[in-house]
């Protein structure tokens, strides 16, 4: 009677592990679940583009929740293909209210280039929609399963997903 009860146990547990997520289910379920999901979120700007659900709220800052790799590209000859090397890592970080100028610039008459200074500012929002798609078959493209609020968290409470 003690291993049919321990065998039941088993297969319920088994069971609610490869349970399928949807928009009810908590983000740590989300991040955890096996199967064939995808998470698709919006990208903060670090110098590169870094998914929401990978960084965190620090102060006025968003940061990464933990170091990445600092890549350097280089050749052995002038016509060689591109090698990649990691030189190191760091945390990279933002201000959530920023401002970020680029120039524009256009060759005009002649051989004069006249380059414009556009400054943008704006301010990342704590809480956007991330979009779970799952994968149905090999050969078939991912279809979207929902969509759900993912509010970015305070660094001292965040954890790797």
């Amino acid at each position: 009677m003690k291993h049919m009860i321990l065998a039941i146990a088993a297969l319920i547990v088994g069971q609610s592990a490869n349970a399928a997520i949807s928009a009810n289910s908590s983000w740590e379920e989300i991040f955890a679940a096996k199967g064939p999901y995808q998470i698709v979120a919006p990208a903060v700007y670090m110098g590169r583009a870094i998914d929401y659900t990978f960084v965190c709220k620090n102060g006025d800052k968003l940061q990464t929740l933990k170091p990445v790799d600092i890549v350097e590209n280089y050749t052995l000859s002038s016509d060689g293909p591109t090698h990649f090397k990691v030189v190191g890592s760091e945390v990279l970080s933002t201000p959530i209210n920023y401002t970020q100028t680029e120039s524009f610039c256009d060759q005009t008459k002649g051989d004069k280039t006249v380059c414009k200074d556009v400054t943008y500012t704006g301010t990342y929002p704590m809480t956007v929609n991330v979009k779970v798609y799952t994968q149905v078959g090999q050969n078939q493209p991912a279809k979207l399963a929902f969509v759900k609020a993912y509010t970015v968290p305070t660094c001292d409470n965040a954890s790797v997903n």
